[in-house]
């Protein structure tokens, strides 16, 4: 199995396992992908997407997948949906990253909503390169994240990056070193556990929204939030906090 789904808790666990091909991505590995998402949507929860293998992330796409792949197979948009799909989970999803992310593996990182990366990250899309671009996702989602004049240098040169220089332009939310990982993404995961699930998913979806001056999408979601008595009850404890501090 080259993807596995841990739950514990409010905690799903992707780990990517197929340490031989540096978790390179090809057909079988993106639909055993699919199938933890299908899996870990079953309950609310925060997703991690991580590797079996220190110092491993995802290299890229399998070369010897896209050297053989036709016309009809690019435009079947495997990948592009896939990662779609996880940019789309209804709850936060977490990146995280000890090694290299480049070509798919960095469009998947850039699919979540937070990316987490220690010192020996190493971040780009080579596809120009190989005479390919990125079509997954990463010609429009790093713009983005990143600005229009990074995402042209790094997209046009298919030049890599190393984690500090991820940092300074947005790419990474943190930055640690490798044994520091583990405990940098439960840091995170216990400021996300601070929150409401279901607060989450509905900011979560608002911002993908278009954006509109009366934002009537945001306050469709305020109203069913404001309806929920998850929302009565931390209103309701944080009122009572409050008049204790007086």
């Amino acid at each position: 199995m080259t993807a596995r789904l841990d739950r514990d808790g409010r905690v799903a666990t992707l780990t990517l396992d197929r340490p031989d091909k540096r978790n390179a991505l090809n057909v079988e590995m993106s639909e055993a992908i699919a199938a933890a998402l299908d899996e870990a949507r079953r309950e609310p929860c925060v997703l991690v997407v991580r590797s079996s293998t220190p110092g491993m992330f995802v290299a890229g796409a399998d070369i010897a997948d896209l050297a053989a792949r036709t016309r009809v197979e690019a435009l079947s948009r495997l990948n592009q949906e896939l990662f779609l799909r996880i940019e789309e989970f209804p709850w936060p999803t977490v990146a995280a990253v000890d090694g290299p992310a480049l070509g798919g593996g960095c469009e998947l990182a850039l699919a979540c909503d937070f990316r987490v990366g220690t010192t020996r990250s190493r971040w780009g899309l080579p596809e120009v390169r190989l005479g390919i671009i990125p079509s997954a996702g990463g010609l429009w989602r790093l713009p983005r994240l990143v600005g229009w004049a990074a995402a042209t240098d790094l997209i046009m040169t298919g030049r890599r990056i190393g984690a500090a220089e991820a940092r300074e332009i947005g790419l990474l939310h943190r930055l640690c070193e490798p044994d520091e990982l583990p405990a940098t993404v439960d840091a995170l995961l216990a400021e996300l556990s601070a929150a409401s699930l279901t607060a989450v998913s509905y900011a979560k979806e608002a911002m993908r929204a278009p954006a509109d001056r009366g934002r009537i999408g945001d306050a469709a979601l305020q109203a069913l939030c404001f309806e929920s008595a998850e929302a009565r009850e931390r209103l309701g404890a944080f009122l009572t906090r409050a008049s204790g501090r007086r």
